[in-house]
């Protein structure tokens, strides 16, 4: 069994994935994370294939369909609140067979790595400072509830801890200096309001001239809550960059309030409801692109090294693959070596999977500028969901590819002769 001790700062998607394999391998892992362990914030995610067969051999996928949404499909609106399309699940539609929310993803992920007892998270808690040798990465963690700082030894460092990630600042450099940050040109922001009868089962989506469009999603039959999102396709807001500089949550909700009050629809009751939630999030979207993903005894996971936004939707996908992929290269060479062997499987897919669709232009086809714009986007939905529905009329075969289906198999997991699936 392997002796190295491995610190994997960010408790999300990746770093806890890494765990659980890195766990199950016999490496003694501590996890590292700023929030607290009770944290339930984000947004909708969904689990494809091949990310899906890593989770699956973790054996935790019914745990996962226990916690799915439930939702049930798609239906696109106008601003008078009519309904122009509705889709199903997959295929064409955004909607998935297994879409959960990001905090009960994680949580599951959580739950299944601290299962090993070789397996430690510490929740509040952040990397101060760090020092490599040749032998081992010397840390000083600060615990931030009350600012003690202790000083620990590893042999590795994963740094996962998503597109601002302090571990990449510490042993890469700043952005500024890495030049990393390639922003796609879009503001979001993410938040709960109280549910409404209308809005279970499907997600549902309206457009409004300026690139502005506002998706909600169910978050379970039982929920009180609805996820919503504002989604602004431009990158005209300087005051609103600034504001999510400063992480200052007032300006940032009144930037958004500015941009989308009074537009029809249910902008009203979403704006009230963002006014007032308390899980509120707003980012600039934007890219991550470095040169090299390791740095000595330090490695980058996941967002903090390849964030392809949502966009591209294979931000999950991409943190799931890569997680496994990091786990199974230490696995089988236990040192420094295993990074360049993660990073010469995995380069080409992230890059791949980085590219913006339909040319890099999808966030503003599917976001236009015009009214006009909008009209022939609400006619194409209508046109293929019709379509969709008379060939399930005559039980033909699917007329649109599942783009699940499609990219499925496009990665080797190289799962064929792993011990470690046998479990």
């Amino acid at each position: 069994m392997p002796s190295q001790r491995i610190l994997i700062c960010g408790a999300g998607i990746a770093g806890s994935i890494a765990a659980y394999w890195l766990g199950k391998d016999g490496f003694e892992v501590v996890v590292v994370e700023r929030s607290k362990t009770e944290q339930k914030l984000g947004q909708g995610l969904e689990i494809e294939e091949p990310a899906l067969q890593v989770v699956k051999a973790m054996g935790i996928f019914d745990k996962l369909n226990e916690r799915k949404t439930g939702e049930l499909g798609f239906t696109l609106f106008d601003e008078q609140g009519r309904s122009w399309a509705k889709l199903g699940v997959e295929g064409f539609s955004p909607t998935g067979s297994l879409e959960l929310m990001r905090g009960d993803m994680t949580d599951i992920f959580y739950r299944a790595a601290d299962a090993f007892s070789n397996v430690t998270y510490r929740f509040e808690t952040t990397i101060h400072s760090l020092v490599q040798t040749e032998d081992e990465i010397v840390v000083d963690l600060e615990k931030r509830t009350d600012k003690t700082i202790t000083t620990e030894h590893f042999d590795m460092l994963i740094g996962a801890d998503g597109i601002t990630s302090r571990t990449r600042r510490l042993v890469f450099g700043s952005p500024d200096e890495l030049q990393c940050l390639k922003p796609v040109g879009a503001f979001v922001s993410y938040f709960s309001i109280p549910k409404e009868p209308q809005d279970w089962p499907n997600s549902q989506m309206c457009h409004f001239p300026g690139r502005r469009l506002i998706w909600t999603r169910p978050v379970g039959k039982e929920s009180k809550t609805t996820s919503a999102c504002f989604i602004y396709c431009k990158d005209d807001l300087p005051h609103l960059r600034q504001a999510n500089a400063a992480r200052d949550r007032p300006k940032q909700k009144q930037a958004f309030a500015e941009l989308y009050s009074g537009l029809g629809w249910q902008t009203s009751r979403i704006v009230e409801g963002m006014m007032k939630a308390e899980n509120f999030y707003s980012d600039e979207l934007m890219q991550v692109k470095l040169k090299t993903w390791s740095k000595g005894r330090v490695v980058l996971l996941g967002d903090s090294a390849w964030a392809p936004t949502p966009f591209t939707g294979q931000g999950n996908q991409l943190a799931i693959i890569g997680a496994w992929v990091l786990a199974q290269e230490l696995s089988r060479s236990p040192s420094t070596a295993a990074f360049a062997s993660y990073e010469k499987r995995l380069r080409s897919y992230v890059d791949d999977s980085q590219k913006l669709p339909i040319g890099g232009y999808a966030q503003y086809i599917l976001n236009p500028q015009t009214s006009w714009g909008i009209w022939v986007l609400r006619w194409t939905f209508f046109v293929v969901s019709q379509a969709i529905r008379f060939y399930s009329w005559l039980s033909l075969p699917r007329i649109w590819p599942d783009h699940r289906q499609a990219q499925a198999g496009e990665f080797d997991l190289e799962m064929r002769d792993e011990k470690t699936m046998a479990a």
